[in-house]
Order: structure tokens, then sequence, then C-alpha cells
């Protein structure tokens, strides 16, 4: 690996070493700092919820942890999946990533708006939402909040400052844990939804103000001559990366909706926490996926130890994090009580189960990515996502909250069936490259484009 990179650098040996040394932390420094906030915010919101149930009847914690979920998923199609977007783009972009970072903020934010009015006026929130004005406005303005929240992560990470993630992400996190005793007597459900969204509106402006008044115009004047983004390419990576985020959303946040609507609040407080620690262990992948794909679209000449370190790192996580949620979900879930213990264990177990299949399909997608071709990836993961939700709208009637979970695997280990091949292929020819000495995969291959009048910036200044 090091006589890989010796010849890519023109330095010889010597040079070769200096410079893996200086390109080697670089993706584990990204990715522990993501995962990292990852495992701290889950761990912090996995201790709300218990206190939650420890002071509230689990119809109420019910209520609100669908609330949250309602709220999740909305931010998660507001978000427009844009921090891949963020994560393939920015590093490159030059004197255009303050422009490229206001032009998302603002399209998620009118998405946000959008989505939030329209699930009010569609009457799906009866039930989980208060009817009065003031309580409806939170919740838009908590979809609002937790969407660009959400992108900020792929901001920092883009501009090379993953370590303020955990950083955002537990204060945030820890807020929450503070608030919920302030907020917790005002209408139950609905001051457990304040607590959760007003320290994420304050921790994203203060971020996002950092973001573009120091950060932007430093990464800006680190390649003041690096050219926009052709307009076709980034349309065409947006509008993949778009269905592909409801894809992965619909996963993540629908199932405790559906569940809420099919078997009730209390089933819902059953199922919200073990579906959670499976989101956050998905969560930790997409943190490994991410890294890799700014390290690489910073640095391909190094292509071969970036995929060799994100390989290792899924591994690190699925192997661990599969025994862990197998073997220990009814003590896991104990510490909420006994009721959810015996009710939930059996879900979490199968999430567990999953997350090999989930390394698969992620890694896969971290190399459609790189080679900005999304939309085969996308093809294959909407098949097995339609069968996912199929399978869990007919058989909670039968078999109850387990159901999701049981759905996830199947439809995890169809889709990861289908892409392994082309993802063996692909792991292939990028150490192939390294090995026959030209050092770059296929991603790196295409020259260098130039700006024209078909760029993101159309000529407008």
């Amino acid at each position: 690996m090091t006589a890989a990179v010796a010849t890519t650098t023109g330095g010889g040996p010597a040079a070769g070493t200096a410079a893996t040394a200086v390109r080697r932390p670089a993706l584990i420094r990204s990715a522990a700092a993501l995962m990292t906030s990852t495992v701290a915010s889950a761990g912090l919101g996995f201790v709300f919820w218990v206190v939650a149930a420890r002071w509230f009847a689990p119809e109420a914690v019910g209520r609100a942890s669908a609330a949250v979920s309602a709220m999740t998923l909305l931010a998660g199609l507001a978000q427009l999946n844009l921090i891949n977007l963020y994560a393939r783009f920015l590093p490159g972009a030059g004197r255009h990533t303050r422009r490229l970072v206001l032009g998302g903020y603002a399209a998620s934010a009118a998405m946000a708006v959008l989505l939030g009015t329209g699930f009010l006026a569609l009457g799906l929130g009866s039930g989980i939402i208060g009817p009065a004005p003031v309580q409806r406005l939170v919740f838009v303005v908590a979809v609002l909040a937790s969407a660009i929240f959400f992108i900020s992560d792929g901001v920092l990470t883009a501009l090379r400052r993953a370590g303020s993630v955990p950083v955002k992400n537990v204060i945030a996190s820890s807020a929450k844990l503070a608030l919920l005793p302030l907020l917790a007597g005002t209408a139950a459900g609905d001051g457990m939804l304040l607590a959760w969204t007003a320290p994420m509106l304050v921790t994203m402006l203060g971020v996002n103000w950092w973001v573009l008044r120091r950060l932007a115009p430093a990464h800006a004047r680190t390649a003041p001559a690096a050219p926009a983004p052709d307009r076709r390419e980034l349309l065409g990576f947006a509008s993949a990366e778009y269905v592909n985020g409801l894809l992965t959303n619909a996963v993540a946040f629908l199932p405790p909706v559906m569940v809420a609507g099919v078997l009730g609040a209390t089933a819902s407080a059953y199922f919200y926490i073990p579906w959670t620690i499976g989101v956050a262990g998905s969560t930790l992948l997409w943190n490994v996926v991410t890294s890799f794909v700014v390290t690489a679209s910073s640095d391909a000449s190094a292509a071969r130890a970036h995929v060799n370190r994100a390989f290792l790192l899924v591994a690190v996580v699925v192997v661990p994090g599969a025994a862990v949620l197998s073997g220990a979900a009814g003590p896991l879930l104990g510490l909420l009580g006994g009721e959810y213990a015996a009710e939930g264990a059996a879900t979490l177990r199968l999430v567990g189960l999953s997350l090999p299949f989930t390394g698969v399909i992620l890694l896969a997608c971290a190399f459609a990515m790189m080679e900005k071709r999304m939309w085969p990836v996308v093809g294959v993961q909407s098949a097995g996502i339609a069968a996912f939700l199929l399978l869990t709208w007919f058989g909670l009637p039968t078999v109850g909250i387990i159901a999701p979970a049981g759905a996830l695997c199947l439809a995890q280990a169809a889709v990861a069936a289908v892409l392994l091949p082309g993802l063996v292929r692909r792991y292939r020819a990028t150490t192939d490259a390294a090995d026959d000495g030209t050092a770059t995969p296929t991603w790196a291959a295409r020259p260098a484009r130039t700006e024209t009048a078909t760029t993101v910036t159309g000529g407008a200044g």
C-alpha cells in the first residue's frame, strides 16, 4: 500500500512515506468524529426516552415519539439528501462554496415549509400534533430546523471540520435532555416535541453563522480558481440522491408512523426505541461512507488506501453491532422497563441481523457516488424498499411490531445480494489500478471540466 502511494507522489519512497503519513489519518479522523457524534447523540437520545418513559405513560410517550418520527421523516425528505451532494462536490467547490451552501439551504428550507404545512393540512398529524396554531407552527419550525441541522453535518464534514460535528450534536442532545423536565409539563407530547426541537434550532443557527462567515470564505480561498460543477452533472447527481434520500428516509422514519397508525400509541412506544437504535447503526455506516466520499474526492491518488479503510471501518461497525443488538436486546431495552424489553427485544434482534446487509448496500452507494452514477443503485434499492413497505403494511395487523424488522431483514438481504457482485468488481478495479501503477480509479480518470455557460453559476456572477 505504501509503495503504491509512493509511486503517485513523484517523490520516491521517502516522499511517498511522508505523504502516506499525512493522508492516512484523514478518513479515519473524519469517520471517527462522525461516528462519535452518532454514538453520543444516539446515547443521549436513548436517555431522553428512558427519562420520558419513566415520567409518562406509554401512550403519552408513543404520541410524542410518533410526532418526533413524523417531524424527522419530513425533515429527512426536506434536506434533499444534500449531505451526500456536499460530500462529493463541496471539497472542490472553491470560490463557489458559499453559493452552493446557501442554495442548498434555501431549497431545503422551502421544501421543509411545504412538507410541514402539507402534512398538517392533509390531517396526517391528527392525534399526534395539537390543533392550536402555536402547536402547528412549532411542528413546521421543527421540520425546518431539523432539515438544516442535518445538512450542516455534511457541510462541516465537506469543509474538513468533521471534528465539530460531535460537538454540535452533543450540545444539542444534552440541551434536549436538560429541557425535558422544564417543558414536559406543557401538554405532555407537545412539551417533549418542543424540548426535542428548540436546542436544534438554536444550535443550527449558531453553527451556520460560523459556516457562512468563517469556514466557507476560508475554504474558497484555498482554491479560488476552481470551476463550478457542471450543471447537468450536478442536477443528475442531486436528483438521484434525492430519490435515494426519499427511500432511505422512508425506511428509517416511516415505520414508527405506520406502527402508530395501525397499532396505536402504546405499540408505537414499544417499537420506537428498538427501531431508533437500528437507525443509529445505519447512520454509523453512513458516517463511514460520507468520510470516504469526502476524502476520496479530495485525494483520488490514494484511492486504494481510502477504499481499504472504508471497508475496514464498515466491518468494525457491522460485526460488533450485529452481535450486540442481537445478543443483548433484552437487557438493553430492560433499561426502559420490563414491558419495553418483552415487547421490543425481538424487533431489536432482527434489526441487528440486518446490519451486515446494510453495510454491503452502503459500500455500493459509496462507489456509485464517487462515479456519479447513482441511478442503477437507486433502482435496485427502490424495488427492495417497495417490498419492505408492503411487507410491513400487511404484516403489522397479523404479527405486530416485529413486522417492520422482519421485512427489513428480508429486503436488505435481497438488495445486498444484487449489489454484491458489482461491489466486488469495483473494489478489484480500484486495487488493480494501484497495483498496475496507474494509482487512480475510474472515478478520477475523466479530465477536469472547464467552466462554461452551462455551469451552476449560469454566468450570473
